[in-house]
């Protein structure tokens, strides 16, 4: 069943299983439009596709992998790579491979494990057509079954990937396509980093690329009291004119994504028990605010009363 379910909503594969007498699998697909992001859990499990698959139906597409627990291992086209946790690795669809996870704790023997719940290894991966990444199939094809370090735009991928599949319900029907975008975009500028080849991607996903790495920055130095626009722009080698244009046309400009970010931390600090003891601008200091004027009177505007009045309201449960 989990081999005739899984093959008809992705890629037609074979599957095995040291459990297969007491396999419990789950999996999940969010639907992004050309690309397909999927989460699995599942006990043990080696999957496989081969020659005689490959010429009955090929889609042509690649697939990213990214182990999230567990011990994982690919061979496809000649390599071979042992896959960390949180690692993300390649394979097409156009030639034959074979994956292998298993949970870190899988027991040694099975022996007296037949009826008892078994360790799970859990998983995203991403299908997306060969023809939408805009990078030449033969470079591509270098990175088959190679390893991608949780760094650069392969972090960035991470945490995308990670917040469509744990939080689904952040997000609309329609924000689905843009979703997708996104998701093309973040595969396609990995790739491109991996290959040193960054310049040969389409303005627009250079554009797109950037300002993910961007957007990552603001959020990780939230803390620091001299974030601004101009020391944004600093950190990656971009005019003042350059940042300012990659946010035309948004809502917040740079400075005000900043402002907001960093209030919006304060205001989870005031009614989180964790903080509970810590005084309110020192909590407003640790979010890179120093004036206490000037942050009470940012937050009365924001949220419509002060910092104390915020922190002594009800919190829904």
């Amino acid at each position: 069943m989990w081999q005739e379910v899984i093959s008809e909503g992705s890629v037609q594969a074979a599957f095995s299983s040291p459990h297969s007498a007491n396999f419990t699998g789950f999996a999940s697909v969010v639907d992004l439009g050309v690309p397909t992001v999927s989460s699995f859990r599942y006990p043990a499990l080696t999957w496989s596709r081969s020659p005689g698959m490959i010429r009955q139906d090929d889609p042509e597409m690649y697939g990213l992998a990214l182990p999230l627990t567990g011990d994982a291992a690919i061979v496809q086209n000649r390599s071979h790579s042992v896959v960390r946790p949180t690692e993300f690795t390649l394979f097409s669809t156009s030639s034959p491979f074979e994956c292998r996870h298993r949970p870190h704790d899988e027991p040694a023997s099975r022996a007296g494990r037949q009826h008892s719940p078994l360790p799970t290894a859990k998983a995203i991966s991403v299908l997306v057509p060969v023809s939408a990444v805009p990078l030449p199939r033969a470079k591509v094809s270098r990175l088959l079954a190679g390893r991608f370090p949780p760094e650069g735009m392969a972090s960035l991928l991470t945490q995308f990937l990670l917040q469509v599949t744990t939080h689904p319900e952040q997000f609309r029907a329609a924000d689905a396509g843009q979703l997708g975008y996104m998701a093309l975009d973040l595969i396609s500028a990995t790739l491109a980093q991996h290959l040193d080849c960054e310049q040969a991607l389409p303005a627009e996903v250079q554009r797109q690329a950037l300002r993910a790495r961007i957007d990552a920055f603001i959020t990780e130095h939230l803390g620091d009291a001299d974030l601004s626009a101009r020391t944004v722009a600093a950190a990656h080698h971009i005019s003042l004119r350059t940042l300012y244009r990659l946010w035309e046309g948004e809502e917040a400009s740079v400075a005000e994504l900043i402002r907001l970010r960093r209030l919006d931390r304060c205001r989870r600090d005031l009614t989180s028990p964790l903080h509970a003891s810590k005084p309110i601008y020192a909590i407003a200091a640790r979010w890179g605010f120093l004036d206490k004027t000037s942050f009470t009177r940012l937050f009365r505007a924001t949220y419509g009363t002060s910092p104390q009045d915020y922190r002594q309201q009800p919190q829904p449960d």
